[in-house]
């Protein structure tokens, strides 16, 4: 311990380097929680449909959409979410968010607490999980 201060003067740039990565380890952890939704892998969000009647809301472009879907999704693009959302009849039930790829859909979490639902869910990986546990799509 007693070199400390010279390990620390003699190797600054890994020191900037450490914390940088702590600041962005510290910030992904953060931001994974995505402001009151719960990231959910395939299995739970297929128990949440079957248990508790959630609703998958695919928050990809129509075209994407038209392409492939889990079945009884709603579509409801990030673009137009906002008005969307209007389609969504029920809040008491549990909204499992399906995004492209997982990328974070706070806008569409921010939108739905606003409406009152109270449990939300991100797909963790979005659709591509979904085709890669071979889980069925429909068109």
């Amino acid at each position: 311990m007693e070199n400390f201060g010279e390990f620390v003067v003699n190797h600054w740039v890994l020191w900037i380097l450490f914390f940088g990565l702590l600041a962005f380890l510290i910030g992904s952890i953060l931001s994974a929680g995505l402001g009151g939704a719960t990231m959910v892998n395939t299995t739970q969000a297929i128990q949440l449909v079957n248990q508790k009647k959630g609703v998958f809301v695919d928050t990809r472009d129509k075209a994407a959409f038209a392409k492939e879907h889990i079945a009884d999704s709603l579509n409801m693009p990030l673009s137009t979410f906002t008005e969307a959302s209007t389609s969504l009849k029920d809040t008491s039930k549990p909204v499992i968010i399906v995004p492209t790829i997982g990328q974070t859909t706070t806008t569409a979490v921010k939108q739905l607490q606003t409406l009152g639902v109270s449990e939300i869910y991100v797909l963790k990986g979005g659709i591509n999980t979904w085709k890669d546990a071979k889980l069925p799509l429909f068109n």
